[in-house]
């Protein structure tokens, strides 16, 4: 609701047979330069994941755990590497990136994180975050300087201690999912500074409703909520 650029991004690709890629993107720079970072980012993902996996399923090699994230390492190297490359030039000095991206197998999930969109995981009702952001305020919650309640408001919980393209080189957190949840949700920062977690359970655990009407729902009541930042959803519903 207040900006006039939308610098998010997404990737959804389904391979069939309980393979798939989702990642979202929050870009950040000034001018075009985080709508520049975020692309490249999704550019870099897509053209280094796809093409592998499609040719390995084709040729019956397995797509293991390590295979999944190497994969996932290797985008996002590619990807920094990239956004580092544009940043030279002086009118997107400083653009960057983050990145939450799963990596579904059908039986677990490999994810990648640098930044602070989110990878969240509902079963049977309860929701759970699985990603760490990668933020100052992060850092005195582990710190015990503050309190997660007391994070919500803290005036500097938009400064990001990682993101894509900033640095020459960046150091991804990866995560194993050993049990696929029933739902996964990945955002960028749009919806969760706008929305309590109580409130996104809630919205995604209704069954009585299709994915697409519950991602439609919290985005809408993020905007409601004063919209003040870009809001990204992917909800994948495992069958």
């Amino acid at each position: 609701m207040r900006r006039s650029v939308n610098q998010d991004r997404f990737l959804i690709r389904d391979f069939g047979g309980g393979y798939a890629l989702c990642a979202v993107f929050d870009g950040m720079g000034g001018a075009n330069g985080g709508e520049e970072a975020s692309s490249a980012a999704l550019h870099a993902f897509d053209g280094c994941i796809t093409g592998d996996v499609l040719n390995a399923m084709h040729d019956g090699e397995p797509i293991t755990r390590s295979y999944a994230e190497k994969l996932l390492c290797r985008a996002a190297e590619k990807a920094n590497a990239e956004i580092f490359r544009q940043g030279a030039a002086p009118e997107l000095e400083g653009m960057g990136t983050t990145v939450i991206a799963a990596f579904i197998l059908p039986d677990e999930v490999i994810a990648l994180n640098i930044g602070d969109s989110r990878l969240y995981g509902e079963s049977m009702g309860a929701l759970r975050q699985i990603s760490k952001d990668n933020s100052y305020v992060q850092y005195l919650i582990d710190i015990g300087r503050i309190t997660k309640e007391e994070a919500v408001n803290h005036p500097q919980k938009n400064i990001i201690t990682k993101c894509l393209g900033t640095e020459e080189t960046v150091e991804p957190d990866t995560y194993r999912i050993g049990e696929v949840p029933e739902k996964l949700l990945l955002c960028s920062d749009g919806l969760t500074n706008a929305l309590t977690e109580e409130y996104i359970s809630e919205v995604i655990s209704d069954d009585s409703h299709g994915a697409e009407d519950k991602v439609k729902t919290l985005v809408d009541a993020a905007n409601e909520a004063g919209g003040p930042d870009n809001i990204t959803v992917i909800l994948v519903e495992i069958d």
